[in-house]
Order: C-alpha cells, then structure tokens, then sequence
C-alpha cells in the first residue's frame, strides 16, 4: 500500500555513497569483474552518468562539496582529515540536510562521515536528524561507532559495517515512509583495509575488493526492495556513486590516474541515478557534470533555496538527468589549494599535478571525446584552447587565493 504522501512532486532521496570505488567496477559503466545487479538496475530504471566528477581526488573534500554545493575550499576542507586535526565542517556552511528541513524533511546519514571529528562537527550538528556511523576512514585511530554524538564503547566489527549501516537506512525509510526524507547511506567500503561478511568472502572473481562491492550490492538490493515494497518508487529519487577514484584496486576502466590525482581515473566516478516517472529509464548522459551540482539540484526539487550569501559553485542538474541539453561551463580539479585542472565541453587542461609537477610537460590539453584515457596532449593544435582554459584556470585560482588568505588573515585575528 502506498504511503500517505504531501506532496508527491517532491522526492524522498536516497543517496548511496561508495568509498573509492572505481568508475569500471560497475556494470553499468562497462565493469566486467565484479558482480553489481542492484547498481546496475538503478542505471536501467534511469539514468547512468559518464561524465560524472567528484570535486576532489581524496574523500573530505569530496564529501564537503557533496553536502555543500560548493567547492571544498570554499569551505576550507581542501584536504584529507585525519583524528588529530580540529578542523571540520564549519558552522556557518548550509549543508543539503539544513536546506532540505526547512522544507519539512528528516534526514539521516548512515556510515563514514569524514567532516570533522570534534562534537561540533558530528551529522546531527548540520542538519541531519540522525547519525550512525564512523566519524573518519576505516585505517584512522582510533576507531570507534557513533549513534548520533554517543561513541559507542568496543572496537567495531568492520565485517558487518555494511549491513549495519543498511539495516539502520532501511529502519529510517520506513519510520519516515509517510514524510519526505533523505537518507545519506555513505559505505565504508571498498575503502582499506577490506572487511567483508563471511557469506560474502571469496564469492567474487575480483578477489576480497570485488566482494565488498558484490556484498554493498546485495543490501542495495535489500533497500531497494524495501522501497517498492512501501510503494516509494515513485517519490523516491536513488543514486548511487563514490567519493573518489580507486587506490590500490579497483577498476578505473580504462582512464588514466587513480585516487590523489586529478587525471580522470582520481576523479570520474560511476554514477547511476533513478525516479520512475521523472528519470527516462535506461539513459546515458556524456555531459560533464559535478558532485557540486547535487545540492543545487536536489534543494530546488524540494522546493528549498540555496544560499545567496557566498558562492554556490554547483547548478541545478535535473535537466541533464533527464536527457536535457545543458550549456557548457568550466569544471575544476584542485590538489589543497592549487587548481589541477579545468574541463570545458570535451577539453580538459592540466596545468600542475600532484605530487610533483613536472614543467616540462605543462600544460597538457586533452580531447576527452577522443581519448579519454588522456594519452595524447594536443596542446600544440589547440592553442587557442590551452590560452582560453589557462586563463580560466588562472582566474579560479586567483579566487580561491584570495579566500586562502583572508581566512588565513581571520584565523591569525582570533588567535592573536
């Protein structure tokens, strides 16, 4: 029976979130090895995203442009968080949770966190009405399960974290079927070290990475299930998609570069996105988009504003999930503080890499459409194209300089 609902225009949403999943280990985006039929039906009932980009290389600053729509230094999260730093999400930021409850929705985040250690930082302080889950990486210390701001006592048992955090998301959809909700079901794995459930181990032919992934499969599976057997299909919109690329495996299929880097195997990420009704099914979409574009678009499906305080990077979106032409505009790829990168249209730039640049070779210009293994720099037959794509880099990095050095101006004021 379906649930009661208020307004059946404006979807519940569930966002999956992977942990250094590769863009080739899913099927849907031609993934061979490991077995995802969940993932793979959410792309079939919808729409599966080529061109997809997180807003950094490594998970924090990744995280903090998906609940932000706006580029991590922005918010002054431009790298990785480890247990000992006192830095996290600032109060002062407006997160997608924050927006989406002034339009009446609950919401709650399941699994990593990654945006801050410190009591002020926990998911219940930025909007999210419930937390359970680590506050940082799996390899980080010391390691502890939190319900909301309770650290729960005893070492988890990293084996059962995905269903743990599965079963947690399920209990909240159906406490909440009759309201509108986001749930933020952001999984550990296959970030290392890998732990899997014991039914789960050596099943996949990719090895102790392919069965966390074929295990997060099945409890999609499970969700999935759960919300057509509440009658949510249609007021629900699903996506799933990872943080970063792959570290130590993992496939990238076929694109250049891994996590940490800016080439496209660090940044583009697998991505499928469905809403029966609303989101053609089984459609491909080539043109590039951000994790920064999330917010915009899912507020203004709720019917809620984004800031119009401060720089909101990020556009709404739902038009390209549906098929729709968008204009083209400049995307960026930043290491800290120092752009990497700029895609417009099929062309992509480098200008720097991490870890060590080497001058010699920069910069480099790239033909995506052609070669998206980003083999071949043609800088020498587009020189028209390196100018205009350096002198948007460079105007970029001028403003996130600019913003470096009065928050670096501020935090000198408060400390002196």
């Amino acid at each position: 029976m379906a649930p009661t609902r208020f307004a059946t225009d404006r979807p519940n949403v569930v966002l999956v979130f992977l942990d250094d999943m590769g863009y080739g280990d899913m099927g849907r985006m031609g993934g061979t090895v490991v077995a995802t039929p969940n993932m793979d039906a959410v792309g079939a009932g919808g729409v599966t995203c080529r061109h997809m980009y997180a807003a950094a290389p490594v998970c924090t600053p990744s995280r903090a442009a998906l609940l932000t729509g706006r580029y991590p230094q922005r918010v002054g999260l431009p790298r990785v968080l480890f247990p000992h730093d006192g830095q996290g999400l600032p109060a002062w930021e407006r997160t997608l949770p924050e927006l989406l409850r002034e339009r009446g929705y609950r919401s709650g985040a399941y699994g990593k966190w990654h945006l801050g250690c410190r009591p002020e930082h926990n998911p219940v302080r930025h909007g999210f009405d419930e937390f359970f889950g680590l506050l940082y990486s799996n390899d980080m210390n010391p390691l502890h399960l939190f319900d909301g701001e309770r650290e729960m006592a005893g070492v988890p048992d990293q084996a059962t974290l995905t269903r743990d955090y599965t079963d947690h998301a399920i209990d909240f959809i159906e406490r909440h079927a009759d309201e509108p909700f986001f749930c933020y079901l952001a999984h550990t794995m296959p970030h290392i070290p890998l732990h899997v459930e014991a039914e789960f181990r050596g099943r996949s032919a990719g090895g102790t990475y392919g069965d966390t992934l074929e295990c997060i499969d099945f409890h999609l599976g499970r969700l999935l299930d759960h919300l057509t057997e509440l009658g949510l299909d249609e007021h629900t919109m699903v996506i799933v998609t990872s943080d970063n690329g792959p570290w130590f495996e993992g496939s990238t299929g076929g694109l250049r570069g891994r996590k940490f880097e800016s080439w496209e195997g660090g940044v583009r990420m697998p991505f499928v996105a469905r809403w029966a009704g609303q989101i053609p099914a089984d459609t491909y979409s080539d043109q590039p988009a951000c994790f920064i574009d999330l917010a915009p678009t899912l507020a203004r499906l709720a019917g809620a504003s984004m800031p119009t305080d401060r720089p909101v990077d990020g556009v709404d979106i739902f038009g390209l999930l549906r098929g729709e032409p968008m204009p083209e505009r400049a995307l960026y790829f930043l290491n800290g503080w120092v752009v990497n990168a700029v895609r417009q249209g099929r062309w992509k730039l480098h200008v720097d890499r991490f870890p060590e640049p080497n001058p010699r070779e920069l910069p480099q210009l790239f033909d995506l459409v052609g070669d998206p293994g980003e083999s071949y720099n043609v800088a020498n037959l587009y020189p028209e194209t390196v100018k205009q794509l350096a002198g948007l880099a460079a105007d970029f990095h001028e403003q996130i300089d600019s913003q470096r050095a009065a928050a670096e101006g501020r935090a000198a004021g408060r400390s002196g």
